[in-house]
């Protein structure tokens, strides 16, 4: 796999060190006084909400890593600050590869590489098939498995309740036209069909499209009981929820992604109510700790707190959590230590999988909960045992 894939895989790209691009040094040659590591991230261009969250929750990190005393390093004999380099990758290939570039030639960045966000199975495909190859790269994601799983699984649970009733037992897809959205579709695709169902339409957007009348007047005559869109861009599920409702489609709603930003409520108002999405991985009305990330992302930077300042905060701590455990800056033996990680964050428990270098998800380690909008609020409908309430009848379905 070529660099330019690597740092585009998946959703967002944040890469920590990027050291995996070329050969890891067997060790440090002269003392260091700081501890540098390197993150690229979407910080203009239309997921730019997204990247600049997960900078927010990155630099709160490392600023409450610093006010500790930073970490203790053997070859400076003493404890390091962490010193935080971001690029801008602007969302586009070629700038993140000459970010990733930079990071390591003139800013001399210390950590292996790690993608935070990224789905795409092709990634850990990659890891397992050539693992001296690729020993250096981690994906603090899940799979686009664990998405698929999440939609199959809130369906049949509120079939199986007799809560929704489909007619045709058919299902459709609107989605961007990226590896996140792409994977995210294929796997759901596979298991409704698994169990009966037909995929009846699988429209894909470029990103940051907001004129969906063309899409969803197609899918108004094919009639789907199900309707799946995946969207980074905020501009792109507020656009298609308002014109969804004004189209008039009879298809159950179930989004990826986009309704996580707080902006998406009031920019979508009444055509949001309703909606199921995933992942509700911060939620902080009804989680104590992630109230308590929410409180201090608003008290640092004076926004609302998401699952992206979660996964920016978290990342960078089980980085600079290993870089403890390891006690030096050597590449291998930060990735030895990175590869017995078991730590809870915010958003769960952290564990890799071994053969594919990935995060654990399910309800025991990083869950990936479905919710509801319901009066304006979000509300946690799957798993059963997480629930914070329960699903109510999608106002725009049959009776």
């Amino acid at each position: 796999m070529t660099r330019r894939n690597w740092l585009t895989v998946g959703f967002l790209v944040l890469v920590l060190g990027l050291c995996a691009l070329v050969p890891p040094s067997p060790g440090i040659a002269a003392a260091p006084d700081e501890i540098r590591i390197g993150a690229t991230a979407p910080l203009t261009g239309p997921a730019a909400e997204a990247g600049v969250a997960l900078r927010q929750g990155i630099i709160l990190a490392v600023e409450e890593w610093n006010a500790k005393g930073g970490i203790q390093i053997k070859e400076a004999g003493k404890k390091l600050p962490v010193k935080m380099f971001i690029e801008d990758s602007q969302q586009k290939p070629e700038v993140g590869v000459s970010m990733g570039e930079k990071l390591i030639t003139r800013d001399k960045v210390h950590f292996p590489m790690m993608s935070v966000e990224p789905v795409s199975a092709e990634i850990t495909k990659k890891i397992a098939s050539n693992p001296q190859r690729y020993w250096s790269f981690w994906k603090g994601d899940w799979n686009s498995d664990a998405y698929g799983n999440t939609i199959f699984s809130t369906y049949k649970f509120l079939m199986d309740k007799g809560i929704f009733k489909p007619r045709n037992k058919t299902i459709a897809f609107i989605l961007e036209d990226t590896d996140y959205g792409r994977s995210n579709a294929e796997k759901a695709s596979q298991l409704f069909a698994g169990v009966g169902w037909k995929t009846v339409a699988n429209e894909t957007v470029a990103l940051g499209y907001t004129d969906f009348y063309p899409q969803l007047s197609k899918l108004k005559n094919l009639d789907p009981d199900i309707l799946v869109t995946v969207f980074t861009a905020l501009a792109s599920g507020v656009a298609h929820s308002k014109q969804f409702l004004e189209v008039g489609l009879k298809a159950s709603q179930f989004a990826i992604y986009y309704p996580l930003r707080p902006e998406y409520r009031d920019q979508a108002g009444k055509a949001g109510e309703g909606l199921i999405w995933s992942p509700l991985t911060m939620d902080p009305a009804n989680n104590s700790k992630h109230k308590e990330l929410a409180d201090k992302i608003q008290k640092r930077w004076n926004v609302t707190g998401t699952s992206d300042h979660a996964a920016g905060y978290d990342a960078v701590v089980n980085v600079m959590h290993s870089i403890e455990r390891a006690g030096t800056l050597e590449s291998k033996a930060i990735v030895e230590a990175l590869s017995k990680l078991d730590l809870k964050g915010y958003m769960g428990r952290y564990v890799f999988e071994p053969k594919t270098h990935m995060i654990m998800d399910g309800e025991q380690y990083i869950p990936v909960p479905a919710a509801q909008i319901q009066n304006g609020k979000h509300v946690m409908i799957w798993p059963p045992a997480m629930a914070s309430g329960t699903y109510k009848p999608q106002p725009w379905l049959p009776n």
